[in-house]
């Protein structure tokens, strides 16, 4: 029998294995150092949720609310690379949105390489749509450029 995942908040203690993850996804100077990611996991104004199955932290993501908006972002979304294609980004990206929802937010926004078309292709998936492209918005090149696209999408329930 196959033990379900869960996904969850993370725990303080936690924030050093989500490092290890963030620099086995991101290479170099693009991954957030581990002094980074603690702070937006623990002092920023977020929500940071890890899915975990068999005690293991396979992936997460972090959520950034700006008080007074009704528009939060998906700050990053990791998944340890020996768990990519078990739908684990698609299950973090929807726990996320139910997170924005009961924040009272309206609409899910976020920045993409455009070079990277798997992240891409999950975040249309998930009904995120075209909003503006952002050339040299990355600092360091992230797959092969240093522009962006931002996406984002209605998060308000059809009646």
């Amino acid at each position: 029998m196959a033990s379900s995942f869960t996904i969850r908040k993370v725990n303080p203690e936690e924030v050093a294995f989500l490092s290890i993850i963030e620099q086995r996804c991101f290479e170099g100077p693009t991954a957030y150092s581990c002094d980074y990611l603690k702070y937006l996991v623990l002092n920023a104004n977020s929500t940071c949720l890890v899915e975990v199955k068999d005690s293991i932290i396979r992936g997460f993501i972090i959520i950034m609310y700006c008080k007074g908006s009704r528009i939060a972002g998906i700050e990053t979304i990791d998944v340890d690379p020996d768990y990519q294609n078990k739908s684990i980004g698609l299950c973090l990206l929807s726990a996320a949105e139910e997170d924005m929802i009961c924040h009272d937010v309206l609409f899910s926004q976020l920045e993409v390489s455009e070079g990277n078309k798997a992240a891409i292709n999950l975040y249309r998936k998930s009904g995120y749509v075209f909003k503006e492209k952002l050339p040299n918005y990355y600092q360091y090149e992230h797959n092969g450029t240093r522009n962006a696209i931002r996406l984002i999408k209605s998060l308000q329930q059809v009646h």
